[in-house]
């Protein structure tokens, strides 16, 4: 249940996509295709992110497969973080 006093904390999983880097491999669209997509240009986007310089950024309740795709990043350009700490 959400309280108004809990509704403006932050979630405690962040996913970061660092596009600039990002090799169109599509890895983390294969592993997690209900979290990553390739935009029209073949970059890795996280879907419903938030455009933060040239990195897409996601807060969530959980971290889904998004370890998993970050795992699998030939490039290592996903961070998934939990409180704060990058898991990897």
């Amino acid at each position: 249940m959400t309280t108004e006093a809990n509704k403006n904390q932050p979630l405690p999983y962040k996913v970061v996509v660092e596009r600039d880097r990002c090799t169109s491999c599509g890895s983390c669209e294969d592993l997690c295709p209900e979290l990553f997509e390739l935009d029209e240009g073949g970059i890795s986007h996280i879907i419903g992110s938030e455009r933060v310089g040239n990195n897409d950024e996601l807060e969530m309740e959980d971290e889904k497969c998004s370890l998993d795709a970050a795992e699998s990043c030939p490039v290592m350009i996903i961070h998934v973080y939990e409180d704060g700490e990058d898991m990897l």
